[in-house]
């Protein structure tokens, strides 16, 4: 009777002990499937942002503006299959935000199933995420100078508070001298710079908003991680117009699309005046030089993307923006690199420079609303900088600017 009883107790507990095994072994399993479906949901994400940047939409399945695809065909150890069910909605963005969901599926062979959904937003990646950038070399205050930032999608300048969200960024790998280099500068901000952090005088600043009075250099503001994207260039193609000489007005007023002017050389002088009155791509094979008096003026209802391939001088009067939005004006230069490229004006700047293989030197003590993205940055006087953090929100035209992904969101589908 005992060895009855013992026997019996015995096989409860083994019974027990295997049952526990096989719910453990099943929950493993589980949860490994579960870690091949969200890697089968990201893979999905991937397959989608393809077909955006490359606006290839073979094999995929079109109603109206939702875009569906679905990979198959995917198999793992132990007869467990995979598959993603990709949705892109408002796959063209005529109607609003681009959602892209993808759902990873792993069926096992007993034919049970585990889904994991990842949903995100999609748009096109920022490129002016700093309001000051040196690609592969320094960013040099010299003397003295302001940094701050607003955002123009509120308004203009003088009618905010400055924000403390300008990043003055360098990708250099040099450890000889600092890469950032503040003298006097007194910056509302960051510094991101590769390894040796930035260099400064007594008189110096580097606060955030939170910063006690007495620090000059939060030196919880210094980053060590710089971020610039690179992004090619698009140059426009085909039909347009040549560029008239000397004082002449270009563009068409209130028009949706871009009209197209090619020039050899732009040299304005004297007193010549180069008014853009609608929206304008001006591409330029040679230098574009602005002395004198002379000026580019871009009227309320302009906007002006500039393509160089020579030299640059943005002095005498300058470029007169009326609209008073950065992302108005963009001039990209990425062909040819240049040591002198240059802008000394009084005139105040609103708009952005993009010329990542050259050197630009800002020589007066001039008003600069936007950004800046060069090989080195100098600026020789005492600027007042700006920076528009909406360019952390606008895609430009001319630059292959591709989509990324945001606000991802995960969830389990069973």
């Amino acid at each position: 009777m005992a060895a009855m009883c013992f026997a019996t107790v015995l096989a409860i507990s083994v019974s027990s002990y295997l049952t526990l095994c096989y719910r453990t072994l099943a929950l493993s399993d589980r949860s490994l499937q579960g870690s091949r479906s969200i890697q089968l949901a990201e893979t999905g994400m991937e397959d989608a942002l393809w077909a955006l940047n490359h606006n290839n939409w073979t094999d995929w399945t079109i109603t109206g503006t939702t875009a569906r695809r679905t990979l198959t065909g995917l198999a793992f150890e132990g007869g467990a299959t995979g598959q993603v069910s990709l949705t892109i909605t408002n796959y063209d963005g005529s109607s609003g935000t681009r959602v892209v969901q993808s759902t990873g599926t792993i069926t096992q062979a007993d034919g049970t199933a585990v889904s994991r959904t990842v949903t995100s937003t999609s748009a096109r990646a920022p490129l002016f995420v700093n309001a000051v950038a040196a690609t592969t070399s320094r960013v040099r205050f010299r003397s003295a100078g302001t940094v701050d930032s607003y955002d123009s999608a509120l308004g203009d300048y003088t009618a905010q508070t400055p924000g403390f969200s300008a990043i003055l960024s360098s990708g250099s790998t040099s450890t000889s001298s600092a890469t950032v280099q503040l003298a006097n500068a007194q910056v509302k901000g960051y510094v991101a710079t590769v390894s040796t952090g930035p260099s400064y005088s007594t008189s110096a600043k580097l606060i955030g908003p939170s910063t006690p009075s007495r620090t000059n250099i939060d030196t919880s503001r210094i980053s060590s991680s710089p971020y610039q994207p690179l992004f090619d260039e698009v140059r426009p193609s085909g039909a347009g117009l040549t560029l008239p000489s000397g004082t002449a007005t270009i563009g068409t007023a209130g028009a949706t699309a871009e009209t197209i002017y090619y020039a050899s050389n732009v040299l304005l002088s004297g007193t010549q005046v180069l008014t853009v009155d609608g929206p304008v791509a001006l591409v330029i094979t040679g230098d574009l030089y602005i002395t004198d008096y002379a000026r580019i003026r871009i009227t309320t209802r302009g906007s002006l993307r500039v393509h160089l391939s020579g030299d640059l001088a943005i002095n005498g009067g300058g470029i007169q923006n009326d609209t008073k939005l950065p992302k108005k004006l963009i001039v990209i230069s990425t062909t040819n690199p240049y040591d002198s490229f240059g802008m000394a004006t009084n005139t105040p700047f609103y708009g952005v420079i993009y010329t990542p293989v050259s050197s630009l030197t800002v020589s007066n003590s001039q008003a600069i609303y936007g950004a800046i993205v060069a090989r080195s940055v100098t600026f020789s006087a005492s600027p007042q900088f700006h920076y528009d953090i909406d360019l952390r929100r606008t895609v430009f035209n001319g630059l292959d600017t591709p989509f990324a992904v945001s606000d991802v969101r995960e969830s389990t589908g069973n």
